[in-house]
C-alpha cells in the first residue's frame, strides 16, 4: 500500500505469514500506510526504494538476525525502529536498544499497544515539523547537526542518522554548551523503559563517538567523559 501525504508509512518486517497478515490488517485499519517484507534482503531492497517513517522489525528472520542490521540502518535511514521479538531475555532487550532501536516490544502484542507505540514514536519524531518550529542546524568545526532531521553531516560529504535516544542526548549536550551533564540527567531523556539504566547512556555516547570518528572521519574529540559524573561536549560551535 502506497503512503499518502498525511499518513505514517510503515515497513513491517515479519517472516511468519499469519502474524504478518494480522499486523498488516491491524495497522492498515488504524490508518497507517504499510509495506510488508519477510526477509532481511527484502528489508534492504525496500529502504533503498522508499522512505519510511517507522520500521517494525522482527529479529529472527530466515536469512539472518535483524539485530545485526539495526546499527547499519541507523547510518542510512532516519526512520524510527521498533524491534518486535518473542524473546523474554532482558539482555536481548538491552541489546536491541544498545544497537540503535528506538523501542523494543515483546510478543504477543495487543493491537492497541502496537498502534500506540507507533503513534507515540512518529509523533515525537515529527513534533518540530507539526509545530512548524524546525530545530536549528548547529555547526561545528568539520561537522554539523540537523536536529530536526536527526542527521549529522561532515565536511567530506558523508553523513549519518542518529537514534531518538542519541538525538535527545546530543541535543541536551549542545544546548548545555561545554558544561558537563550528569548521567542521571541524561538518563531521564531516554525513552521510558523499565530496562533502561545508565549503561544505556554510556552506550549511546559510545555509538555517537564511533559514528563521528569512524564513519565521518572526524578526529576532533566530540564528547569528553567526566569521570564519576557524566559527559560534556568539547566541540565548539561556530
Amino acid at each position: 500500500m502506497m503512503p499518502n501525504r498525511s499518513s505514517v508509512h510503515l515497513l513491517l518486517v515479519e517472516d511468519d505469514e499469519i502474524t504478518r497478515d494480522i499486523y498488516s490488517a491491524v495497522l492498515i485499519g488504524a490508518g497507517f500506510a504499510v509495506t510488508v517484507v519477510g526477509t532481511l534482503s527484502g528489508l534492504r531492497q525496500q529502504i533503498v526504494q522508499a522512505r519510511f517513517d517507522v520500521i517494525l522489525l522482527d529479529l529472527c528472520l530466515p536469512d539472518g538476525n535483524a539485530l545485526e542490521l539495526v546499527s547499519e540502518l541507523r547510518t542510512t535511514s532516519s526512520a524510527g525502529i521498533i524491534v518486535i521479538t518473542s524473546s523474554r531475555e532482558a539482555t536481548d532487550r538491552l541489546k536491541g536498544l544498545e544497537s540503535g532501536a528506538d523501542q523494543y516490544l515483546q510478543k504477543p502484542l495487543h493491537p492497541r499497544e502496537l498502534i500506540a507505540s507507533i503513534r507515540n514514536l512518529s509523533t515525537r519524531m515529527r513534533k518540530d515539523a507539526v509545530e512548524n518550529k524546525p530545530a536549528p542546524i548547529y555547526h561545528f568545526e568539520g561537522w554539523s547537526v540537523d536536529l530536526s532531521a536527526r542527521k549529522i553531516s561532515a565536511a567530506n560529504g558523508k553523513y549519518i542518522y542518529i537514534t531518538e535516544n542519541e538525538y535527545r542526548i546530543l541535543e541536551a549536550m549542545i544546548r548545555n554548551g561545554t558544561k558537563p551533564l550528569h548521567r542521571d540527567r541524561l538518563l531521564i531523556l531516554l525513552n521510558d523503559d523499565e530496562e533502561i539504566t545508565t549503561r544505556a547512556v554510556d552506550k549511546a555516547i559510545y555509538r555517537m563517538r564511533l559514528k563521528l570518528h569512524n564513519t565521518l572521519d572526524i578526529s576532533t574529540p566530540l564528547i569528553e567523559t567526566v569521570h564519576g559524573f557524566g559527559y560534556r561536549l568539547t566541540a565548539r560551535r561556530l
